[in-house]
């Protein structure tokens, strides 16, 4: 998303630009001429990464030798560290210009990735501020250019119109959730989410709720008919491919950690953060818990407090999430003060058209202008 996002602006500010790499849908939308497809791409873990590490590993060597051979003036990888930052070091070795956009791990506020990014040829274009402060006292050309979702997300319709769209009732709470879309996500977070819808609609006499539905939609719809067959189950709409309507007109969010928390965040959405691994995630977990960061919510480690209720694995239970939801719905106090919070994390990504500025700064700190 975000590549594609870029390469519409490069293209405006760049004529006669031959744009080509490794992405997906959304480059391709732009323009970009896609040599390798990363769609499905993304892990969670070591466990899955090791699962998908030979279709990765022959996507690398596609790649290099392409890179290689062609020898672009200007070589931008995105993120995805254990993939583009090899690219990145051979690139420059090779003497082809690099500038890194989405530093991995940028959001972490103890980044470790310096000297990596170092022989990467140390330029790098970051959405988050502190990120910035952090590589460039570590000898890093880091420029902070704000964070893109900050243009990206926005609601297509107002409330009332969602509202009438999906035949939902403007006089009863609504309660967006956001399973996420992984087979192991899934599997964790549809009975948590209609568990919980069954105790909130009780407890409040009456409840809606919408499902924001990815690459997992059918499956969410099967699971959801099929909880619909008990008596008094509450109205549950599952509706594909408008995630931000769901969350910026819902009163209270359900979402799974990651990026959606973020996206949250910049609506202004109170939420309940969520995440349970598979059984082998949750074993790595433990191991791993003292050198991770001390929230797993973007805009609680944005904000370096706890702003969201975060529940994870075990202590997801419907019971705990709903205890939580039912407390926050009861207390507009508590919303309000969730909501100026969400407002400040907002605030510290930046001001609108990080992506103009982030086309620029790349174009300039590649020699490109």
């Amino acid at each position: 998303m975000y590549g594609g996002r870029l390469a519409a602006e490069l293209r405006k500010l760049h004529d006669g630009l031959e744009l080509w790499g490794a992405g997906g849908r959304s480059m391709r939308n732009a323009g970009v001429n896609v040599e390798v497809d990363m769609t499905g791409g993304g892990t969670i873990g070591i466990s899955e990464t090791l699962k998908s590490l030979p279709g990765v590993a022959a996507k690398y060597f596609k790649l290099r030798g392409l890179l290689l051979d062609r020898r672009p003036d200007l070589f931008i990888p995105i993120d995805f560290g254990a993939f583009n930052i090899r690219l990145a070091q051979i690139a420059r070795k090779s003497g082809i210009p690099v500038v890194y956009y989405f530093p991995p791990s940028s959001w972490r506020k103890r980044p470790k990735n310096a000297e990596k990014l170092l022989a990467c040829g140390g330029k790098v274009v970051t959405p988050f501020p502190w990120s910035g402060k952090l590589l460039s006292e570590a000898g890093v050309d880091a420029r902070f250019v704000g964070h893109p979702l900050v243009d990206i997300v926005k609601p297509t319709v107002d409330k009332a119109a969602f509202l009438r769209e999906f035949d939902l009732s403007d006089s009863l709470p609504t309660i967006g959730m956001l399973p996420g879309s992984r087979s192991h996500e899934l599997n964790e977070h549809m009975p948590i989410i209609i568990g919980c819808a069954r105790i909130i609609h009780r407890e409040l006499g009456g409840a809606q709720f919408v499902i924001g539905a990815g690459s997992g939609a059918n499956r969410i719809r099967e699971q959801v008919a099929e909880a619909s067959k008990d008596s008094g189950f509450p109205v549950m709409r599952v509706i594909e491919g408008r995630t931000y309507d769901c969350m910026a007109h819902a009163d209270l969010l359900i979402s799974k950690s990651g990026t959606a928390t973020l996206e949250a965040a910049i609506l202004g959405t109170p939420m309940v953060i969520i995440y349970c691994g598979s059984w082998i995630m949750r074993f790595e977990f433990l191991f791993r818990k003292a050198v991770l960061e001390e929230y797993i919510g973007l805009p609680n480690i944005i904000a370096d407090r706890g702003v969201c209720p975060e529940l994870i694995n075990e202590h997801a239970t419907p019971e705990a999430v709903s205890d939580i939801a039912l407390s926050l719905l009861g207390n507009e106090e508590s919303l309000s003060e969730m909501r100026a919070s969400l407002n400040d994390v907002r605030r510290r990504l930046g001001e609108n058209d990080a992506l103009v500025r982030t086309a620029k700064t790349l174009l300039d700190m590649g020699g490109l202008t």
